[in-house]
């Protein structure tokens, strides 16, 4: 899972297939979108801003895909916007897009990756283990 900084980086990072919709935590942005509508524009303010969508300014299919992506952010409760909590904007490092919230891609070594994979197990397991099981448990310890 990831942590976004910058709404117009992050969704170009996913249309370009770099980073996967699904794989995003939540995006953390200097923008105040209040309105779903406000979002098209937005999104053709970045396709003329270097570093951000400039690659798609001239191609309308990949600046409606950048458009559906940001809705569909929005929509899903992905994009934390301090400004419209009266919050200032964030300080952020110079071409920080994303953090990893816990590795995402494993090593080749097979010890690492097995190592990885029952860890995950592990937390999958106890996260779902409702409270009742829990206390039954305890008591026959």
């Amino acid at each position: 899972m990831k942590i976004g900084f910058s709404l117009g980086r992050c969704v170009r990072d996913i249309v370009n297939g770099d980073v996967s919709f699904d794989d995003v935590a939540f995006i953390i942005t200097g923008t105040a979108i209040r309105a779903e509508e406000q979002m098209d524009n937005v999104i053709l303010n970045y396709a003329y801003q270097r570093g951000y969508l400039e690659q798609f300014a001239a191609n309308e299919e990949k600046l409606r895909e950048c458009k559906d992506v940001a809705k569909r952010l929005m929509q899903t409760n992905k994009l934390i916007q301090p400004r419209l909590q009266g919050m200032p904007r964030h300080a952020q490092p110079e071409n920080a897009v994303w953090v990893d919230m816990f590795p995402t891609t494993c090593s080749d070594n097979p010890a690492v990756k097995s190592a990885w994979d029952n860890y995950r197990l592990m937390i999958h397991m106890t996260e779902n283990i409702d409270n009742e099981s829990m206390d039954i448990f305890k008591q026959g310890t």
